[in-house]
Order: C-alpha cells, then sequence, then structure tokens
C-alpha cells in the first residue's frame, strides 16, 4: 500500500510515541485514584502534580493556576461561562443567572474564532448578556484599536484566540492585553491558544492573558484532555459540579494518563519549537509558491496575512471549484487535506474566510493544507503534482 500523505495536522495530530510511551504506565499498573489518600492513589495523586507543575513551567504560570480539563472545547467554556457565573449577582450565581443582570454584561471576541468560543458566546446573547464580534482585516488580523473602540466600562471579557486554526493568521495578542489593561483592569483577557504551543511562545506573562486555553491532540498529545490556565485572581465559577477535583473549579476524577501525556506533550513540542517553526515555514514558503506557480487558475486566493501565520498552514480559495468533492479526489490518491474546521459540518462554507470578504464564492471553495513532524518535501511536490492534474481533469 502507498504511503498516505496526511496535511491536516491543525484537525488533529498524530500521538508521539514518547507521549504513548509516558501514558502507558496509567493505563494499567498505575491505576490509582490520585483523590485517595493510599498507596496507589498518592502515586497518581504526584504523577498528576508533577503534570501540572511541568505545565506551569513551559507557560512561566504557577503550578496552582493550571487547571486539566476533558478538552480545548471545555477549557473555553469554562473559561467563558465561568466568569459569567462570577460575575452574577450572589441571589442568582449560576449559569442561569437572571436576564436583567446579564444585560448589564457586555463581552468582545472576534468574528473568527472557534466555534467553541462563538457558542459559548451566542448562548450569553440568549440570555440577554451584549457582544461585539469584533471583525478583522482582509488578512484576517484584529487591530488592538479594533477592540479598544468596542470596551466599555461593563466589559466583563474579552476573548481572542492567539491562531486562527482555518488561516493560521496569528493575532497581535499582547498589544491587544496592553489595550485592554489601559481600559480596565477589571475586564479579564481570554485566548485560545490550541493551535499554539507547536509554533509559538507560550510565555502567559509575556502575553499577557488572564486565560489562556490548550488543547492535547492539536501537540501530537491524546485526544479528551485540554488545559485551562487561570491567572491568579481571576474569578472562576466551575460549570461542572460533583467531587471538588481541581482545586474545586472542575469536578470529575482526573485522568491521570491523559494529563501525563499532554504534559510530555508540552515539554516535547516546546523543545523542538524553534526548529520546527522554521523547517516548516520553509516548506509552507515552498508550498505557497508553487501552488501559485502550478494551479493555472487566475482566481485562486491565499487565505490570511502571510506574515503573521502559522508555519505550518497554508488555506487558499478556488472560487468556482467545489472543493469538497476535490478533498474527496485527494483522499482517493492518498492525500488528507480539510476544507474547514474539524469541528464544523460537511454543510456551507467557511464562516472563517466569509469574515476577510471577498463574497460567498470564496467562502465556499477553501482547502486548508496544514503541515507537521512527518512532512517533506517529496509530500509537498506530490500533493502539488496530483492537485494540478486533478483540476485540470475536474
Amino acid at each position: 500500500m502507498a504511503k498516505r500523505i496526511y496535511m491536516d495536522y491543525a484537525g488533529a495530530t498524530p500521538l508521539d510515541p514518547r507521549v504513548y510511551k509516558a501514558m502507558l504506565p496509567y493505563f494499567g499498573k498505575k491505576f490509582g485514584n490520585p483523590s485517595s489518600i493510599h498507596a496507589e492513589g498518592v502515586l497518581a495523586k504526584k504523577a498528576l502534580e508533577t503534570a501540572r507543575r511541568s505545565v506551569a513551567g513551559i507557560l512561566q504560570a504557577r503550578a496552582d493556576e493550571i487547571f486539566f480539563t476533558s478538552s480545548g472545547t471545555e477549557s473555553n467554556n469554562m473559561a467563558i461561562l465561568g466568569i459569567v457565573a462570577e460575575t452574577a449577582t450572589a441571589d442568582s450565581r449560576g449559569l442561569h443567572a437572571d436576564l436583567r443582570r446579564n444585560s448589564e454584561m457586555h463581552f468582545i471576541t472576534t468574528a473568527i474564532e472557534h466555534s467553541s468560543v462563538l457558542e459559548c458566546f451566542r448562548e450569553l446573547e440568549s440570555r440577554g448578556a451584549k457582544v461585539d464580534y469584533a471583525q478583522v482585516r482582509e488578512n484576517g488580523i484584529v487591530e488592538p484599536n479594533t477592540i479598544a473602540k468596542l470596551l466599555r466600562p461593563e466589559t466583563v471579557l474579552v476573548s481572542v484566540g492567539y491562531a486562527n486554526n482555518e488561516i493560521g493568521v496569528i493575532q497581535p495578542i499582547r498589544k491587544i492585553s496592553k489595550v485592554i489593561r489601559a481600559h480596565n483592569l477589571k475586564t479579564f483577557f481570554h485566548s485560545d491558544g490550541s493551535q499554539a504551543p507547536l509554533y509559538l511562545d507560550c510565555n502567559t506573562d509575556r502575553l499577557g492573558v488572564d486565560l489562556m486555553t490548550l488543547d492535547g491532540h492539536k501537540m501530537y498529545g491524546p485526544k479528551g484532555v485540554g488545559i485551562l490556565f487561570v491567572r491568579r485572581g481571576t474569578p472562576l465559577t466551575p460549570i461542572i459540579f460533583g467531587g471538588g477535583q481541581e482545586r474545586g473549579l472542575r469536578s470529575a476524577t482526573e485522568n491521570v494518563a491523559l494529563i501525563v501525556g499532554i504534559s510530555r506533550a508540552l515539554e516535547i513540542a516546546s523543545s523542538l519549537r524553534k526548529k520546527e517553526s522554521t523547517r516548516l515555514a520553509i516548506l509552507r514558503d515552498y508550498f505557497h509558491s508553487d501552488v501559485l506557480k502550478n494551479i493555472r487558475t487566475s482566481n485562486l486566493i491565499v487565505n490570511g496575512d502571510m506574515k503573521e501565520r502559522l508555519p505550518n498552514n497554508l488555506n487558499i480559495s478556488i472560487p468556482g471549484t467545489d472543493t469538497e468533492f476535490l478533498l474527496l479526489k485527494l483522499d482517493a490518491e492518498g492525500i488528507a487535506v480539510s476544507t474547514k474546521s474539524s469541528c464544523l459540518g460537511t454543510e456551507g462554507g467557511s464562516y472563517v474566510v466569509r469574515a476577510l470578504g471577498g463574497g460567498e464564492a470564496r467562502a465556499l471553495s477553501t482547502l486548508r493544507f496544514s503541515f507537521g513532524r512527518q512532512t517533506t518535501k517529496k509530500d509537498i511536490d506530490t500533493v502539488i503534482k496530483k492537485l494540478a492534474v486533478i483540476l485540470k481533469t475536474s
């Protein structure tokens, strides 16, 4: 069987064998519940807290600012809805705070956030809260000044993703943080950093974030585990209730194996970040130039800024082309790519690309190529050749 070429690392990364090795004992002999005080439980607790300290060190945070969840989606929900619940009045605290109180709350996010962020804010709007969706420029970048103009005295939270999962654009998080701080120290700042740790500095102090989300399967770690950084002094109320694990903020017995796995994955990502970023940026730029040279169509569009961009991402639109069909043709040739976020259904175009402008045809005809540790120049040459042939014969 011919080797398949995987170019959907933004959707999911394969589990690193070193991560699997670190996790394996906790699926077997080291099975204890970290809340138990017997020897097996103490061993599990030690592994849990060692992982927490490791993550904290990489993020330049304190260990008690790191919380483990089941996914990036849960971390985003915990950050956004937890802030809301805490901000609600004492007699209406909780997820269903009264609409009168909700109507006094204001939030800011962008039009291109991951669905697990946008759906939280849409839910808040349905409860009476006010939400502004900052527009991005044609290159996908939100200007700090755009956020500044939307800030109000009653703004509770601003949420801007560090790097976009579809078009790979990197947002000026540090500059946005400074704008927020200058406006109101009581306005909190959250960033979904799920796409970031493989290639970007995730120093939470340097970024100036109060809350940051990370996701295991985006960094060669396991699925089903996420991280939420919560800066000391940031008020959060639980959205999951039970035994009070994770210092009362996220009840449920911790999955020690997966937590060990995400910690190890983050360690490896941190050690390889500079080397892999340089290697993949060269491959990405080579791919970009070959797409423009070999795909003979006058209306091909590259989506998102080419400078402020993840080194492993190239997103294009070919208006008038059925890219869902094109994806299936590539898959039949042994090549895995995507058209938009893996978390969205197959119906409709990319709302991220739609926000860039250029008409509906652009949003309906996207292809996302995202590279990773196994991607080679030979892979890229093969994909370009197959893509050109399919487009010519379609």
